[in-house]
């Protein structure tokens, strides 16, 4: 019977928390045996699986404040990203893009009759999809692996909101993705990438507020916008 519990986590679990950059989210694979996060957080706190055979969350080593820091200054710069929206999707003047950056923009009449690029995939640098070293890089296993920190929060609610969080990154990833080809796919124009821009400003806004309540949960600062280092 042990055996039987194991086979319905651990693939699961190994697909859940698979980390794939862009431009598409992280799947579960073909597999018709789906577990949430919250779930196998349930099964392990039983004591069900031995931490030898797949490591718990909540036996495993807690971060240090260093660690936890990632997560703020992520949400700081995704603050900042919300705050300068536009300057930060649009450069004006740029021709200093290599020809698959040139495809996936949208040139625009700027002021004074420049050209304008509208860049959407600067959202996924911000959300971490661009470098293994910026802070919200696979943010999800950073703040699972904080869950025994949770004092306001039921862990197992925690843990949620931490899987709503990485399902809502990854439909940033992807609407910025679709967006950056509005123009440049069949039938394609320039509302149609607007549109997507639009949809993915509304899921950042949505995923700022989680990180936020992730933050609260772990009682970390809120730190002021700040914008990527260039």
């Amino acid at each position: 019977m042990i055996h039987s519990k194991l086979a319905l986590v651990v693939l699961p679990l190994h697909a859940a928390t698979s980390f794939k950059l862009m431009p598409g989210p992280r799947s579960l694979g073909n597999t018709h045996l789906e577990v949430s996060r919250r779930t196998v957080f349930e099964v392990t706190a039983q004591g069900v699986l031995s931490s030898a055979l797949l490591p718990s969350i909540a036996s495993a080593a807690p971060p240090t404040l260093d660690d936890l820091k990632k997560l703020q200054i992520g949400h700081s710069r995704v603050q900042y990203l919300l705050a300068n929206w536009e300057k930060l999707t649009e450069s004006c003047n740029n021709k200093a893009m290599s020809e698959t950056e040139s495809r996936q923009v949208v040139r625009t009449e700027g002021g004074g009759g420049g050209i304008c690029d509208k860049n959407p995939l600067v959202v996924q640098d911000y959300l971490g999809y661009k470098s293994t070293k910026d802070p919200l890089f696979k943010a999800d296993s950073l703040m699972l692996k904080a869950a025994p920190l949770v004092k306001e929060m039921d862990e197992a609610d925690y843990v949620d909101l931490v899987e709503e969080y990485r399902e809502k990154s990854d439909q940033i990833s992807l609407l910025a993705y679709t967006s950056s080809w509005g123009e440049a796919n069949p039938n394609g124009s320039k509302e149609t990438t607007d549109d997507y821009l639009l949809q993915t400003k509304k899921v950042v806004s949505e995923a700022e507020v989680m990180l936020r309540k992730i933050l609260g949960a772990l009682d970390l600062p809120v730190l002021e916008p700040a914008a990527k280092a260039a």
